[in-house]
């Protein structure tokens, strides 16, 4: 077994959803100035880098970080659709995802558009695909067990169709089974043969929250 990352790390080079925002770092202490130690601030939005779409993102009233417990982030049943070479502002729909290999106890739903390959350009935040609302109810009623769905894009929605965007926020994250959304993943080193032992998903703790950055990491099979 090994041990891979699926999130980006953080820093001054990280893509934000519309342009808007900025990874900074503040030095507070440098032992090159005389300090005795090294410390920093960092500031940020929470929709940064990889990170995970609560339902009280879009969903008045919906549930936040402090709602989920430990054992929802860890998951043992997880699939990959590779559909790589989706083009900038395509709609993605459930019609161009071939999922009658997964099986239905997927918890854990990873699409490699291939548009990460796009992350370090303007394109990725630009001009990103935008998916389908029709695609959070197919999920749904193909996999029972979805708690979450992932991908390389920087998130469901695309800035050349904001309002798209909105419904499919609303489609997944709202209603009696919501699926949260893992956006701007690393799947650069995942496929759809590879097998994934389990995920672990670990968020940012922030109380109320309604999204957080994550670390992602996946334990796989050695090929």
């Amino acid at each position: 077994m090994t041990h891979i990352y699926l999130s980006h790390f953080m820093g001054p080079d990280t893509p934000f959803y519309g342009g808007d925002g900025s990874f900074q770092v503040e030095p507070l202490r440098s032992m090159e100035a005389g300090d005795p130690c090294n410390t920093c601030s960092w500031s940020f939005p929470n929709h940064a880098g990889t990170h995970i779409d609560l339902p009280l993102h879009f969903v008045h009233g919906g549930k936040r970080m402090d709602d989920y417990s430990p054992d929802f982030w860890i998951f043992h049943h997880v699939a990959v659709v590779d559909i790589s070479g989706v083009t900038p502002g395509s709609v993605i729909s459930s019609d161009m995802l071939d999922t009658q290999h997964i099986p239905s106890s997927v918890e854990l739903l990873l699409l490699k558009t291939g548009f990460g390959s796009t992350r370090g350009t303007p394109a990725y935040w630009q001009a990103g695909p935008v998916f389908s609302p029709e695609l959070a109810d197919y999920l749904r009623s193909r996999f029972s067990h979805l708690r979450v769905f992932g991908f390389d894009a920087i998130s469901v929605s695309s800035w050349t169709d904001r309002a798209t965007g909105r419904e499919a926020h609303r489609a997944f994250l709202g209603g009696d089974r919501p699926i949260l959304l893992l956006e701007d993943m690393d799947l650069s080193l995942v496929n759809e043969l590879q097998n994934i032992l389990s995920v672990t998903v670990a968020p940012l703790l922030v109380a109320g929250a309604d999204a957080s950055p994550c670390t992602i990491i996946a334990e796989v099979a050695k090929s």
